[in-house]
């Protein structure tokens, strides 16, 4: 195979994800040996290989910064960025890296773990527990507790001690509280009595009543959910939860209140949100779409965001604008249920990029590679040196 045809193999086998070790630096060879002064982008705006090409150099050349090095001279060190551009053009990955440290050599064992899934558990009124089907994506809360497909949820444990009008389930004799939660490597889906639907990522749990009565629907979180209140009912929606009481009539908003992260964000997608916090010293505020509020230690701070960052999770995928590579592990962590440690000291590395949460851990180990991030994977524990 001449070189042309071997260089359009790869980039082929890299768009299908199927690309290795070995053929990633030959990848890597070729493209540090292209003379980037010659190039130009094709007028043609088909996606031929020779476009790939040029975007690949184009990217790189935007991603280096003025003075470092010559840009003629791009050997290994420069392998973040070149990998970088490669698999931006690839549609797949892109890794910036914003520090001037010399990377560390990168080891990964053959050990691998499964991405996360529809995992959960429901706790019943009567302290009970009920292990969800990871087949299903979610249930509903109404007269009684079914899956999304109108399955029973107590039919699929098969377990006559679980009896409905004990626990809450059918019985609305009593408003009775009732608790979803998510373990590391789970998310779920809820559909509350009003019509609200709320998404669960990993680690997380939900806290709500059988029905709403009274003035106000009050539900409680920790860890992070995403919410879509159903306008139906003129009731105000509140969410207690780390710092915070999130006030709505109706609207779409993203919590992330997990107990081990400092800062609790609410991230407005639609309508308006009032957010009050815990802590005496602050005062509400309201916060509009596209806009984000940041509770620390008692005090509340707004900023725009793109709101797409912060939702990814619910549309499958990891999303890094960025973001300091100890966050980004920290969701790295929840979701395939492992633990991170560092060695010496977080690397002072941030990322930007997205990518499926599909993937296998080691999938995701392998774009700590491409920044070459030493890395290691032994019994369940991501080694950071």
């Amino acid at each position: 195979m001449d070189q042309d045809n071997r260089i359009d193999d790869l980039i082929a086998k890299l768009k299908a994800g199927t690309l290795t070790d070995e053929e990633l630096a030959d990848l890597t060879d070729w493209y540090n040996s292209f003379d980037d002064t010659q190039i130009t982008l094709p007028t043609t705006g088909e996606d031929t290989v020779e476009e790939l090409k040029a975007r690949m150099y184009q990217r790189l050349m935007k991603q280096i910064k003025p003075g470092s090095h010559a840009t003629r001279t791009r050997t290994m060190r420069w392998l973040p960025y070149t990998a970088a551009a490669i698999l931006a053009v690839a549609g797949m990955w892109y890794v910036i890296r914003n520090t001037t440290n010399d990377p560390a050599a990168v080891e990964v064992t053959a050990e691998d773990i499964v991405p996360g899934g529809n995992r959960a558990m429901l706790t019943l009124a009567d302290g009970r527990t009920v292990s969800l089907s990871e087949a299903q994506s979610g249930i509903m809360v109404g007269d009684g507790i079914t899956y999304f497909d109108g399955s029973s949820v107590i039919g699929e444990q098969g377990d006559s001690r679980l009896n409905p009008a004990d626990s809450g389930l059918q019985s609305h004799a009593h408003n009775r509280s009732l608790m979803l939660s998510t373990p590391r490597g789970g998310t779920y889906q809820i559909a509350l009595p009003d019509g609200t639907l709320v998404w669960l990522n990993s680690s997380s749990m939900l806290k709500y009543p059988s029905r709403f009565d009274g003035p106000e629907r009050v539900v409680e979180l920790a860890g992070e959910a995403y919410f879509d209140v159903s306008k139906q009912q003129k009731k105000p929606f509140k969410v207690i939860s780390d710092g915070q009481v999130v006030e709505v009539l109706g609207t779409q908003f993203n919590i992330a209140a997990y107990s081990d992260e400092p800062r609790t964000r609410t991230t407005l997608v639609t309508g308006s949100v009032r957010v009050v916090p815990s802590i005496d010293a602050g005062s509400p505020i309201t916060i509009m779409p596209g806009q984000q509020s940041i509770i620390m230690d008692g005090d509340v701070q707004v900023a725009a965001v793109d709101t797409n960052q912060y939702i990814a999770w619910k549309q499958g995928f990891f999303y890094f604008d960025a973001t300091p590579l100890e966050e980004m592990l920290k969701q790295i962590e929840r979701w395939y249920d492992v633990k991170v440690v560092y060695k010496r000291g977080i690397p002072n590395e941030t990322f930007t990029g997205k990518f499926r949460r599909d993937v296998s851990l080691k999938g995701a180990i392998n774009i700590l590679r491409l920044s070459l991030i030493d890395a290691k994977l032994a019994n369940r524990t991501l080694i950071i040196n």
